[in-house]
């Protein structure tokens, strides 16, 4: 038997389900922009030179990121999105190591230059100095 009761205990229900299954969870606009963030800086160190792969690949997730974001499946996105900012920053990373180790072979090449100099200067001076007889006799 069906009473009133019933009607609306049924009515709340199927409110109550329709609320909780509107009520997806949102759209990882934050972890998007951050990755977003992260690839930028990427760049500005010079990654697409240095770190090419790792900066196509955060490109890429990132891209799929938007793509999920687009289809409004938000646990792919921020999936996608969290890693496309692991990816960057590790482009970032790579890219300002590797012109670090630029500056230090750099360094190292002019330091070795400035030492052989060094010692050409040392020999031919000791040598021109040899050369020369002495003026002054030796005292006892």
């Amino acid at each position: 038997m069906i009473t009133v009761n019933g009607i609306r205990n049924a009515i709340w229900c199927a409110i109550a389900f329709g609320i909780v299954a509107c009520a997806v969870t949102p759209m990882p606009m934050e972890k998007l922009a951050i990755a977003r963030n992260s690839i930028e800086r990427a760049e500005q160190a010079q990654a697409a030179q240095f770190a090419e792969v790792e900066l196509n690949s955060a490109r890429n997730k990132y891209a799929a990121a938007r793509t999920a974001a687009d289809k409004r499946d938000s646990v792919v996105a921020a999936r996608l999105a969290d890693q496309a900012d692991v990816d960057a920053q590790l482009a970032e990373s790579t890219a300002r190591a590797k012109q670090q180790n630029l500056l230090v072979v750099e360094m190292d090449a002019s330091l070795r230059d400035l030492r052989k100099d060094t010692l050409r200067g040392d020999s031919s001076g000791a040598a021109s100095q040899d050369s020369q007889p002495d003026s002054t006799p030796p005292q006892r």
